[in-house]
């Protein structure tokens, strides 16, 4: 039987753990393995420029705090997604810029997807 690429394969087991609306805006950038969980970190995706910044000469000014989101938990260990969000400023200014995204539910720091399964299993 044929097998997926490596990239292929990659690429679906990215899905296994990121909601595939997260990877319209951002991108993985590297996973870590901790004693208690993994980290999945995603960094926003380069062209996603503030609407404030649009038809502006923007130049990249660092990133904004990051945000841990609990998505699943696997091997008795918690996977956790690290966004992290790009800063932009118009050049020659120093007013920064970030994307604002809806991520997770109001009052949890978890995927919509995670929120429902707990709900599921908890009755």
């Amino acid at each position: 039987m044929p097998h997926a690429k490596q990239s292929d394969f990659i690429d679906q087991a990215m899905k296994m753990f990121v909601p595939v609306e997260y990877l319209q805006d951002f991108e993985p950038n590297y996973i870590e393995e901790l004693p208690d969980e993994w980290i999945i970190e995603l960094v926003e995706k380069e062209d996603r420029i503030p609407e404030a910044l649009k038809g502006k000469k923007v130049v990249a000014d660092g990133y904004c705090n990051s945000i841990d989101i609990l998505t699943h938990a696997f091997s008795l260990k918690k996977i956790y997604l690290r966004m992290v969000r790009r800063r932009w400023k118009e050049e020659g200014s120093t007013k920064g810029y970030c994307n604002e995204y809806d991520l997770t539910i109001p009052g949890m720091k978890t995927t919509p997807e995670f929120r429902d399964f707990l709900k599921e299993i908890g009755g």
